[in-house]
């Protein structure tokens, strides 16, 4: 018999894990949350990949690990320096940022429970870290809940279009380790994600792939407000 409520507790830490860093990593407080949903995680890995992913993850964070995290947390989503990461479900499907997809992802935010703290997070509802966080919020409601129509309605329509992509853009940048450690774990994950809620991944046209390519391009400079892989796996 299938443990709903056990399986939606690592469902939600997991969704909480990527939703902390794919933002604005400031404080000690922060830190240690990623820390204890990496070590409570890494006890019982999905498969071997992630189960190596994290032990390079914990080696990495040893020694100086918040300030290591914070550097390339910076480097890969906010310095003006390196390659630019899309963080938004709109780039990644209109190539600019509060389209569609923010519309999109405004209405079902407006149909749950669950509000955007405008004070502590700034950035638009369709950015990758609100994201995880409303899954997160969604999950953690009714954990004995095997069905979730919001959730479902997210993960196909607003995530699971994009979601290849970014762990690519991620596992490829050149400033990356934690993170591309991250990316394998994510994979794993989505994979996972994908099965349980009976959802197709959505193949990327040869038009798009040319897109990507052509917007591979350093980042224009702006002053930012301080927020709070095939080839990886065989799944």
């Amino acid at each position: 018999m299938i443990d709903t409520e056990k399986i939606n507790k690592a469902r939600a830490l997991y969704y909480g894990l990527f939703s902390s860093i794919f933002t604005f990593i400031d404080g000690k407080d922060d830190y240690e949350k990623i820390l204890y949903s990496i070590e409570y995680l890494s006890q019982n890995p999905i498969d071997e990949n992630s189960k190596l992913a994290f032990e390079n993850i914990k080696k990495y964070l040893q020694k100086d690990g918040f300030i290591k995290l914070k550097e390339e947390n910076n480097n890969l989503f906010f310095s003006p320096s390196t390659t630019f990461i899309p963080v938004t479900a709109s780039y990644y499907e209109e190539d600019r940022d509060d389209g569609q997809k923010r519309v999109e992802m405004t209405n079902y935010l407006l149909k749950s429970n669950f509000r955007k703290e405008i004070n502590s997070f700034k950035e638009p509802e369709d950015h990758i870290s609100f994201i995880f966080a409303f899954l997160q919020k969604n999950i953690e409601q009714d954990l004995k809940k095997d069905k979730n129509r919001l959730l479902d309605g997210v993960f196909e329509n607003i995530l699971n279009p994009i979601i290849d992509r970014f762990i690519e853009n991620i596992y490829s940048h050149e400033n990356s380790f934690f993170y591309k450690n991250i990316a394998i774990v994510l994979k794993v994950f989505i994979e996972l994600e994908r099965v349980y809620l009976d959802v197709k991944k959505v193949e990327i046209t040869k038009t798009r792939v040319q897109q990507e390519l052509f917007h591979q391009k350093k980042k224009e400079f702006t002053k930012r407000a301080k927020r709070n892989f095939d080839e990886v796996t065989s799944l």
